[in-house]
């Protein structure tokens, strides 16, 4: 992500944090000075983009179709149960056992239940199924 905000935004700052999608509402909202309700997802980087002190996310959830991953700073695991040392990313294989860093993102995933809701098998390739029912479509 490139955050780029003359006046606002630290020149040439470079950061670890990590940051997904969700975060983008909250953040947005902030900044605009809306209000939003209670119960939304992601957290408030407005702080963070300007330079200052702000809280950091332990964990962040990713998920296309059937296919997800939780990731802290230094480990991944995703829905095989694959765990993944990212120090390396984005070349990364399956690791050694990490049974401190496995608890930590299994905790996270207890929170979330990535299994629940609608499920999307997908087209094979981790997108969408519905991507794939359009090309074809557009094929005919």
């Amino acid at each position: 992500m490139i955050v780029n905000w003359p006046g606002k935004t630290p020149a040439g700052k470079v950061s670890s944090d990590l940051v997904d999608s969700t975060d983008f509402v909250p953040t947005f909202a902030a900044l605009a000075g809306a209000k939003l309700p209670a119960m939304v997802d992601g957290h408030n980087y407005a702080a963070r983009f300007q330079g200052k002190n702000g809280p950091a996310r332990e964990w962040i959830f990713i998920q296309l179709a059937r296919m997800w991953y939780v990731r802290e700073a230094k480990w991944k695991l995703n829905e095989k149960g694959e765990l993944f040392d990212m120090s390396g990313a984005p070349f990364t294989e399956p690791r050694a056992e990490n049974a401190a860093a496995r608890k930590r993102l299994e905790a996270a995933l207890a929170k979330l239940n990535p299994a629940g809701g609608i499920l999307d098998d997908g087209d094979g390739s981790g997108r969408h199924a519905g991507r794939a029912a359009k090309r074809a479509k557009k094929q005919h």
